[in-house]
């Protein structure tokens, strides 16, 4: 099963760091990188020698910057866009709540993550089989359109580890597959629709 996860594109809040405006709109760069990747995903992108990328169906985050990557991106593909809860950026910044170590030659420390981190861990995982259940069930890859801090916690539940951090450009594509009993990760910031200039983190 293909779980394609995609963050939104460019927010006002990235621009101007307005801390008491969680759900910002998307800039009009953002909006410009949503619409590209909506036309580029609607000519089936050749990814590789054997493959091209198919969609079945959208899941996204009820915030604006979400809902507004998502919406060019369901009708160019015409297929159903669901909003799904689970999909919510975190209120608190996730990589505050990670273990971290002074060097890269020492173990990670024995790490208990804090309550909140363990919540939003639980929410990433229904997020993630929210869209294992859409794959499932229809037979066709999925995307779930989210935020930064919510799909690294997705990644890191497919990796196993809570050490990995994750830098995700807007509206860059990720692949997790899930097949011969474990996740492996296929894509990581697959930005090829995105003239360089438009790539923003």
């Amino acid at each position: 099963m293909k779980i394609y996860l995609a963050r939104h594109g460019q927010s006002r809040w990235q621009v101007q760091r307005d801390d008491e405006d969680w759900n910002s709109p998307l800039t009009d760069l953002g909006q410009r990188q949503a619409k590209l990747l909506g036309t580029w995903l609607a000519t089936h992108a050749r990814l590789d020698n054997n493959s091209r990328l198919e969609i079945g169906c959208v899941r996204t985050s009820p915030l604006l910057r979400a809902q507004e990557t998502a919406a060019p991106l369901s009708k160019a593909l015409d297929c159903p866009l669901h909003t799904d809860a689970y999909l919510r950026e975190a209120d608190f910044y996730v990589s505050e709540h990670l273990p971290f170590s002074e060097s890269p030659y020492q173990a990670m420390p024995i790490y208990e993550p804090s309550h909140i981190y363990a919540a939003f861990k639980q929410q990433a995982q229904a997020a993630l089989y929210a869209l294992l259940h859409d794959a499932e069930t229809s037979g066709q890859p999925v995307l779930g359109i989210a935020h930064g801090g919510l799909l690294s916690t997705v990644l890191r539940l497919a990796t196993g580890s809570d050490s990995v951090s994750f830098w995700l450009y807007n509206t860059s594509l990720n692949l997790i597959e899930w097949k011969r009993g474990r996740w492996h990760l296929v894509y990581l910031n697959l930005w090829d629709h995105l003239p360089p200039a438009w790539r923003t983190f």
